[in-house]
């Protein structure tokens, strides 16, 4: 059943494809946001009670809604998930940005790429160098695949109904949200829902790198995995963009001139630096990812058969 309703959500993004502002996620910012200004007292213990109260006031309705499903018949249930996954899973909207990217540093329109990944990644870009601007894109690519789609995607088959479709997105934007405020005491809050994040993807981080190698270089890809992810700026993105940049044979990361300044980045991968050939590899290799999670949950519902 999982299988059906992420083929019908992955047919209807295709046929009616979702805003650029997923209103399902623009709901889970309003509810992150009301939490906090409710519940923030600026320490952990108030960041704990917030994301428990977020999280069950979220949960338990879409718990309800699925039980109902359920016993109203086992159709219903697939409508609910392929529903939920239509408006959580960002692949088509991914992929599309990084072919877009790559276009337009074919046709030589560095401003305009750099407008695309700006507007993607939600803050200015700083640089209209194409080489930088196609390492970016395929950072940014490696890292919305992971959180938009296959982390999605590992707790959905895990968890029934559409929990897994929800839980995850909720907690990352919780987490994201929370940890924004330059007050180190007001960081304290957004604490505890940044551990839960760590918690929940600790496994689907290591299922999406796995999945790059497999579709990919497998040895340069658990190579860098082991040697390099480590020493990323952000150590939760660490392991899937080292992983990526193996398994596509590029260079990723190193030193990137933003605005005038030099910002200093550990280089992940092997090989040249990405360019716009990196981003058409990138496009592939996410497809194929895709169709690895398909034999994943096709081999799940083989299991639940016996």
């Amino acid at each position: 059943m999982s299988l059906v309703s992420l083929l019908i959500a992955l047919v209807a993004q295709s046929a009616w494809p979702p805003p650029d502002r997923r209103r399902l996620g623009a709901l889970y910012g309003r509810l992150c946001l009301s939490t906090a200004k409710r519940l923030n007292a600026g320490d952990r213990n108030s960041g704990m009670l917030a994301y428990f109260a977020l999280v069950t006031g979220v949960v338990l309705p879409v718990a309800l809604v699925a039980w109902l499903a359920t016993s109203i018949h086992p159709v219903v249930l697939v409508a609910l998930d392929a529903l939920v996954l239509y408006a959580s899973l960002t692949f088509l909207g991914t992929a599309a940005q990084v072919g877009g990217i790559e276009r337009a540093l074919r046709e030589g329109d560095a401003r305009g790429a750099a407008q695309r990944l700006s507007s993607w990644q939600g803050e200015p870009v700083g640089t209209e160098e194409p080489g930088a601007l196609a390492r970016l894109a395929a950072e940014q690519g490696l890292r919305e695949a992971h959180q938009g789609t296959f982390a999605v995607l590992f707790w959905f088959l895990l968890l029934p109904g559409p929990l897994g479709a929800v839980i995850y997105p909720l907690t990352l934007r919780a987490a994201r949200l929370w940890s924004l405020p330059a007050d180190p005491e007001e960081r304290e809050f957004g604490w505890f829902a940044a551990q839960a994040l760590a918690f929940l993807d600790w496994a689907p981080q290591r299922a999406t790198a796995f999945a790059f190698a497999i579709v990919g270089d497998f040895e340069d890809a658990l190579f860098c995995w082991r040697s390099q992810a480590a020493q990323w700026l952000r150590p939760d993105e660490g392991i899937v963009l080292a992983s990526g940049a193996g398994a596509l044979g590029v260079r990723l990361g190193d030193p990137l001139a933003r605005d005038g300044l030099i910002l200093d980045r550990p280089s992940l991968g092997t090989g040249e630096p990405a360019g716009e050939d990196a981003l058409v590899s990138l496009e592939g290799m996410l497809w194929r990812a895709l169709v690895l999670w398909f034999v994943a949950y096709l081999l799940a519902a083989a299991i639940a058969t016996f």
